[in-house]
């Protein structure tokens, strides 16, 4: 383990204090059914769309109509300065069989007010000629939010562009700081983190043949943590798959630590049961480098899978 250094000092990082603990990623990807992603260059402050320039006349009805869908989040997404006029807007809808990625082109942000944002989250056929098949990935580079998505990001989201260019973009917090540097691809809502360049060039490259990668995987968006886990353990037993092969249908707490979750195998027509143990060890991990909140660090063990 690396020297211990006072969570008070500035040369205090979340995600050094994570990686010396060892701690696995598997089971905390953040969680959202529907992503909206809205491009927009200003400052990114700790509560990004909140604190940004856009008008309160744009805010208030987003964030209406947020309220009315489950489990729905918006992020803010930028590129570099040279990127073509127009504003991008995205939505993924990970929830769904296949995960389906929208992506608009809006001359101003007044044009999203022209935008059902609930009829699109329930995937209404009017916007099916904005449906796009190549995906994209938001690396977080929210250093207002917390510095190690400066300092872990902002490097990551660089390669990454060069090496694919506008498939790639800056994004606001996703969650879970001490990870960083995190990656979401959408629009299947996979949550990868501790992205160095390497691996996270591996991981791109994996998606883009439809392949799910499993190294540094956090989990997929749409499923609880534990649900997360046990598609990833699943995942480990027969190699990486189509993100869209595997679908949840049941998640059962048969005690405090052990579930028992059920997965349809759509390429193979066939179910598969895993049992996984969820433990919490004695252990306590910073969440960010900012304020004193801490949580366990969380193992979890594949117990058993069949087909059924």
């Amino acid at each position: 383990m690396s020297e211990i250094i006072d969570h008070n000092s500035p040369d205090f990082f979340c995600s050094l204090q994570s990686r010396s603990f060892d701690e696995s990623t598997l089971g905390t990807a953040p969680s959202a059914k529907v992503w909206f992603m809205l491009e927009y260059s200003g400052r990114w402050g700790t509560k990004a769309f909140e604190e940004s320039s856009l008008s309160d006349k744009l805010k208030a009805p987003v964030n209406a109509q947020l309220d009315n869908i489950e489990n729905a989040r918006l992020l803010l997404i930028k590129q570099n300065s040279d990127r073509p006029s127009g504003i991008a807007f995205f939505a993924a809808l990970a929830d769904s069989n296949p995960s389906q990625l929208y992506r608009f082109e809006l001359s101003s942000y007044n044009d999203m007010l022209n935008i059902d944002l609930v009829a699109l989250a329930n995937a209404d056929s009017r916007y099916d000629e904005n449906l796009v098949s190549a995906p994209i990935f938001l690396v977080c580079t929210n250093g207002l939010r917390d510095k190690c998505c400066s300092r872990n990001g902002v490097p990551a989201f660089q390669g990454l562009s060069e090496e694919f260019g506008e498939i790639v973009w800056q994004s606001t917090h996703h969650g879970g700081h001490r990870f960083s540097a995190n990656m979401l691809a959408m629009p299947y809502g996979l949550s990868y983190g501790r992205m160095d360049l390497g691996e996270s060039t591996d991981t791109v490259e994996a998606l883009l043949r439809n392949e799910m990668p499993l190294v540094n995987l956090r989990g997929r968006t749409s499923y609880a943590k534990v649900d997360q886990a046990a598609e990833g353990l699943l995942r480990s037993q027969f190699g990486a798959t189509d993100p869209n092969s595997l679908r949840l249908v049941s998640s059962l707490a048969q005690s405090d630590e052990i579930w028992n979750v059920i997965f349809d195998n759509i390429d193979e027509g066939i179910q598969y049961s895993v049992d996984i143990q969820r433990k919490e060890s004695e252990t306590l991990a910073y969440v960010s480098c900012i304020g004193d909140k801490q949580a366990p660090v969380v193992e979890y063990t594949l117990l058993e899978h069949s087909a059924i």
